[in-house]
């Protein structure tokens, strides 16, 4: 791999960050949170109330898919983060062990 362990740790502690934050997101649209109607692609002129509900609650429902499913590819960047950083470690490990000498299973074939 090409990353060291502490920047599969950053990128680990990144992705959980940033899916908890997405699905926060994803929760807040799919209230129809008023604090977050600037952030919709509306229109700037509409015929009635209704049309301007029916858009709105649309559009809500998308960005809330589209942050669910942006927090599923996060957590999946998260889980390869944590696989990365827990082989670097295990190859730590083998390195910091000492080596022994001879071979493991070599039996002599002399009778003693």
């Amino acid at each position: 791999m090409i990353c060291g362990k502490k920047c599969t740790l950053f990128c680990l502690l990144i992705s959980i960050w940033g899916a908890i934050q997405l699905v926060l997101m994803g929760m807040s649209y799919s209230l129809n949170s008023l604090s977050l109607i600037d952030t919709l692609p509306l229109k700037e002129h509409y015929t009635s109330l209704k049309e301007f509900r029916t858009d709105a609650d649309r559009l809500f429902g998308d960005l809330a898919i589209r942050c669910y499913i942006a927090a599923i590819l996060y957590a999946l960047f998260a889980i390869a983060s944590y696989l990365c950083y827990c082989r670097k470690k295990r190859q730590q490990k083998a390195k910091e062990q000492p080596h022994k000498s001879g071979k493991k299973g070599f039996k002599s074939k002399r009778a003693h």
